[in-house]
């Protein structure tokens, strides 16, 4: 009873619940981790969102966002096709 009171009165405010954690954010910019109750399996909590403010999920998405397997393919294909198309010595 005496957290809920603390929560409401300190201005807790849920981020996000992800994998057994719950990321809280107070008024005044202090962030906590706080574990689910009962939840099965739990992962490590995301240990940068505390230093930082930012989740690691968002900034590998930021990241590989312009990531694309289709061109990589491309241009691994135009460099095989270069190698091979390069012309022999013939010998006179």
């Amino acid at each position: 009873m005496m957290n809920f009171l603390d929560d409401l009165l300190g201005g807790w405010k849920e981020t996000r619940a992800i994998q057994g954690f719950s990321y809280q954010v107070a008024r005044d910019g202090r962030r906590r981790i706080v574990p689910i109750e009962d939840y099965g399996r739990r992962t490590s909590p995301d240990a940068e969102w505390l230093l930082t403010g930012q989740f690691e999920d968002e900034r590998m998405q930021r990241r590989f966002r312009d990531y694309n397997l289709a061109a990589k393919a491309r241009k691994r294909m135009e460099r095989k096709s270069r190698r091979t198309e390069t012309p022999t010595l013939q010998w006179q």
